[in-house]
């Protein structure tokens, strides 16, 4: 019937991202008023007056919109500039607060007072001001929202990570990886904790436990038993086999030593031992050439002038 028909006629029109309809048409009016008004003004500069009057929120509730919006990783924000990707961060990256922005922040952010409370302890001292902007960029800027930032502090503490340097290129490497998500976050850690624990064991088995590990020797450690898919026999077999050829240790032998068996198919040490080594080429004799022999003759006077010139000194 007629009256049962909806027609839709297209007109110009603006992108809305996908997240937003999906996940957001409930969110409250004065989120979906600005983020509407944003979309379809893109590239754009406005007063708060301006978007106040275009959208018909209160002056007052605008920044908990503006909030709203960052708090989920839909807007970045740098000072007063908003967008929906965040670019490629450096960890030089820092965005400036004034003063009065990070005491309204703590003030009325229960979630980023905790940030700030939890850091403090964490460094065992006050933030500075360059702390300050650090946190509140790893939630506004990075993306990364404050459950996560909270799981990113704990897991650099427990890491040995406690400087505020090391808080931020962690906090850059988390949110470039996706890492932006309580789930994502748990799952991380635990894969960490895991190479963690697998690079300790195979130290303790190599006898070298009682040291902290290079980076690359915890890769190469951590490599063998993922990506080989070696234990700790063919590890063992793999030390023995080191300690017979070079008399020490040298984990870069090791590995090498390891991805000749996987490359030969090798899984057991019963294997490994039967392994012939490889047949060294037979070295080529020379041919022999017989050298001339000496001139006999000259050699005898050569000798007679010699003696005769010593004689003659020695009468003088």
């Amino acid at each position: 019937m007629a009256g049962q028909t909806v027609i839709f006629e297209n007109r110009p029109s603006f992108a809305v991202p996908n997240e937003i309809a999906d996940n957001y048409l409930k969110a409250p009016e004065d989120a979906l008023r600005l983020i509407l008004f944003l979309l379809r003004n893109s590239s754009q500069s406005f007063t708060r007056d301006d978007i106040c009057n275009a959208t018909g929120i209160e002056n007052e509730n605008l920044e908990a919109a503006f909030d709203y919006w960052v708090e989920r990783g839909v807007l970045f924000r740098s000072q007063q500039k908003y967008m929906l990707t965040r670019p490629q961060l450096k960890t030089s990256d820092i965005h400036p607060y004034s003063a009065e922005e990070v005491a309204s922040r703590i003030d009325r952010d229960g979630a980023i007072r905790f940030l700030y409370e939890r850091t403090e302890s964490l460094l065992s001292r006050p933030l500075s001001t360059s702390d300050a902007y650090t946190i509140l960029s790893i939630v506004d800027w990075m993306g990364l929202p404050p459950e996560v930032a909270a799981l990113l502090l704990q897991y650099c503490s427990d890491t040995g990570k406690k400087s505020m340097r090391q808080i931020e290129k962690t906090a850059v490497m988390w949110a470039d990886g996706g890492i932006d998500s309580f789930e994502k976050a748990e799952e991380f850690i635990s894969a960490e904790k895991e190479k963690a624990e697998s690079a300790m064991k195979t130290a303790r088995l190599l006898g070298v436990a009682n040291r902290a590990l290079g980076e690359e020797e915890k890769k190469v450690f951590i490599a063998w038993r993922t990506e080989l898919g070696y234990g700790d026999e063919m590890i063992s077999a793999a030390y023995e086999s080191m300690i017979k050829s070079i008399g020490s240790y040298k984990y870069q032998y090791i590995d090498k030593i390891l991805h000749s068996w996987k490359a030969s198919g090798i899984n057991t040490p019963e294997e490994a031992a039967a392994q012939k080594p490889a047949a060294k080429k037979p070295s080529r004799a020379k041919k022999y050439e017989p050298t001339a022999a000496p001139d006999a003759e000259k050699t005898v006077d050569k000798t007679w002038e010699i003696m005769k010139k010593a004689v003659s000194e020695d009468d003088e």
